[in-house]
């Protein structure tokens, strides 16, 4: 009957508001809650069971749940177990979730972020999981972190929210600048209003980048590419760098050997100089634009042009560039100078 009932016999005392019949012998210590009669909670010599769900409330700031172990060996502390025990699991099952709930400035409850896990693929033997964790962002729920079996991504959701280590010294030793599409290193806001989409900036007499590769040999060190597939590279060497730009005779067409090189040479215009930015140090080399009407591929860069600041978009040089029309005007005036000399 209603009421509690203590077996003697079994160790067994239910505590049962409803019309039940005597309390089962099938396991010893046990301790039975009962409501309705719907079983909420079952506590063995080993087990403690809840059956629906349960509150723990503290009114001051003492711990609210400590799960203790007192096992001496290395295997494992205390276990959280989530456990979602479905007799027809299925791909994107909710298993469990840790929710951190409060309240906002009107009083109503808000779930602040969460801890999500979900099984991806529960087929036996290729099974895939996946976590995320999500916060609020100005009043909606975001993915800061998602862990799937193929990649970790931060910043699902595409908001306007920066990444940043921390180095000892340096609070933005890796920075990714979200709403500027930045990715920085040693700085959180690249100088110059320097518009590149990855930045390196030195830090105190450091180098801004290394590139290491063990051995003597040859190795490549960087390449470049566009749609057109590889159109340089930087190798080493022992002790020497090689910058190369792509020249396959296969990539080539329309092929003239037969051109005016010193003509075009004399329209070259070598200057002395010194930059204004350092006024003590005399140079020899060429003002880019006045290359430009020469040789167009020597110069990169528009005259005059400035940046949405105002500031000058400089120019630049390759003077590399400048060596097939030298070449070219030498081997020229080597057949003039034979055929003076023939005559």
């Amino acid at each position: 009957m209603a009421g509690i009932q203590i077996d003697g016999v079994n160790n067994k005392i239910d505590f049962d508001d409803d019309q039940d019949t005597s309390i089962s012998s099938a396991t010893d210590d046990t301790l039975v809650v009962e409501v309705g009669g719907n079983t909420l909670a079952t506590v063995t010599a080993t087990t403690f069971t809840i059956n629906d769900g349960t509150t723990i409330t503290t009114a001051d700031n003492t711990d609210t749940l400590t799960l203790t172990s007192t096992d001496a060996d290395a295997s494992v502390g205390p276990a959280l177990r989530l456990y979602r025990n479905s007799a027809s699991p299925a791909d994107d099952d909710e298993l469990g979730k840790i929710r951190f709930d409060g309240k906002n400035s009107a009083g109503e409850d808000v779930t602040y972020g969460y801890i999500q896990v979900q099984p991806a693929d529960v087929t036996d033997g290729t099974e895939d999981g996946f976590m995320q964790l999500q916060t609020m962002v100005a009043g909606s729920s975001r993915g800061r972190v998602s862990m799937y079996s193929y990649a970790t991504v931060m910043n699902e959701h595409s908001q306007d929210i920066d990444f940043r280590v921390e180095s000892n010294a340096n609070a933005s030793m890796f920075f990714i600048d979200a709403g500027n599409e930045h990715v920085c290193i040693g700085t959180n806001a690249p100088s110059d209003g320097d518009d590149a989409s990855f930045n390196i900036e030195a830090t105190g007499s450091k180098y801004a980048m290394k590139i290491f590769t063990p051995g003597t040999g040859t190795a490549g060190q960087l390449r470049f590419h566009n749609d057109n597939g590889t159109v340089g590279n930087i190798h080493i060497s022992g002790s020497t760098t090689t910058f190369a730009t792509s020249s396959d005779y296969r990539l080539k067409e329309n092929v003239n050997y037969s051109w005016d090189a010193t003509t075009e040479l004399k329209k070259l215009k070598p200057a002395k100089f010194n930059f204004k930015a350092d006024a003590s140090t005399t140079l020899e080399g060429f003002l880019a634009h006045e290359v430009a009407d020469v040789v167009p591929i020597a110069v990169d860069g528009e005259k005059d042009a400035v940046n949405d600041e105002g500031k000058i978009e400089p120019q630049s040089i390759d003077q590399s560039k400048l060596v097939p029309l030298l070449v070219k005007t030498v081997q020229e005036l080597e057949a003039r100078i034979k055929t003076l000399e023939d005559a």
